[in-house]
């Protein structure tokens, strides 16, 4: 058995991909996995340090209206699949494997154009372009959410969920507080926006902390700020009469999740597979400038279904910040949510999609 993941430009698309080859492993022993992606995108470094080969080839994205620089983008597309292809015609998988994002599309089209098996995830609720172009060449579709089947061919699509970190499931709170210093007694509000998309939600939680203090007066936080704006945030917490745990980057988010009673966080795929499995409610910020406002088209989804509530980034102030903690934090509210999330979750991305894997491509141990 040879695969080829094809991923890339956030880790949405990359961590995905990096579940199944590790439950991949597991069920194939043979397996011989390479990754491929853009060469300067931040899987050109992740995937290495994980132990896989990866190709990086010059991947750039078609804008989505017409400008000059889309002609430029347009002839590296061509020259993106030439090296595809050569990539596919060197390795010769038996599947390849894309996640989503325009580093990956040169890669699934070029399988497809000489008869290999492929298969596409799409990680997010609404589809991305990549995806969406790609699905009728595919062999077979998986998503992470029920709300996704309908963009794609019904007979070839399969909702698997995206696959999760480990402990994200089986963490206890206890376990968490521990990790971060918190009170286990205590309601812990987990404020993670992600260190790219942080400053708007910095700010405002920054500017909200004397009426947290004053309304909510016995919640800690569990904050990560990401590195620039770590400085000035760390003055404004030494003020604080609340706890908070202050941090730049939090490595095991599992226990994160563990130890919050509710989150303030962006709505990107990993994000929002993460709280449904975990069950966590949330207020949603989604990132106005995600590709394809896709963040967005995530967290109304989620809000539709009464799994989290939403503000949208230029909504979002002290006020209508405070409105929406209570809310996620008041025990009914917060219940509701924590049901809606958990009875939506499908079960291991990784293994639902591994055994797609080994279903069409004919695996036989």
């Amino acid at each position: 058995m040879k695969i080829i993941f094809a991923c890339g430009g956030t880790g949405g698309h990359i961590y995905p991909a990096l579940a199944v080859a590790e439950d991949m492993k597991k069920k194939a022993h043979n397996a011989e996995v390479l990754f491929a992606g853009n060469k300067n995108g931040m899987e050109a470094s992740i995937i290495p340090q994980r132990g896989y080969g990866f190709k990086g080839i010059e991947a750039r994205p078609l804008i989505r209206k017409f400008t000059f620089k889309n002609v430029i983008n347009g002839v590296f597309v061509i020259k993106s699949l030439f090296d595809a292809l050569k990539t596919v015609n060197e390795f010769r998988p038996d599947i390849v494997m894309g996640t989503g994002g325009f580093a990956s599309f040169p890669f699934v089209l070029a399988a497809a154009l000489t008869g290999r098996k492929t298969l596409i995830h799409e990680p997010n609720v609404y589809p991305g372009l990549a995806n969406r172009m790609l699905a009728a060449a595919a062999s077979a579709v998986t998503v992470g959410f029920m709300e996704t089947k309908k963009y794609f061919p019904a007979k070839k699509t399969s909702v698997t969920g995206n696959p999760v970190r480990e402990g994200i499931i089986s963490a206890e709170k206890t376990e968490g507080c521990r990790e971060f210093e918190l009170d286990p007694l205590k309601k812990t509000l987990l404020v993670m926006p992600g260190s790219r998309a942080a400053k708007k939600i910095n700010r405002v939680v920054e500017e909200a902390l004397p009426e947290i203090e004053r309304q909510l007066p016995d919640l800690q936080l569990l904050w990560m700020c990401g590195d620039d704006d770590y400085p000035g945030l760390e003055k404004a917490v030494k003020k604080s009469k609340i706890k908070i745990k202050l941090l730049k980057f939090i490595n095991k988010a599992e226990l994160a999740y563990a130890a919050a009673d509710a989150g303030v966080l962006r709505a990107g795929a990993g994000t929002l597979t993460e709280i449904t499995a975990c069950g966590l409610p949330s207020v949603l910020v989604p990132y106005p400038h995600a590709t394809g406002n896709h963040q967005e088209k995530n967290a109304v989804s989620f809000a539709q279904r009464q799994a989290a509530l939403v503000i949208k980034d230029s909504a979002l102030n002290v006020i209508t910040l405070m409105e929406n903690l209570k809310r996620a934090l008041d025990v009914n509210t917060g219940k509701a949510m924590k049901e809606k999330l958990l009875s939506s979750y499908p079960g291991n991305g990784a293994e639902n999609i591994t055994r797609i894997i080994l279903d069409i491509t004919g695996y036989v141990k």
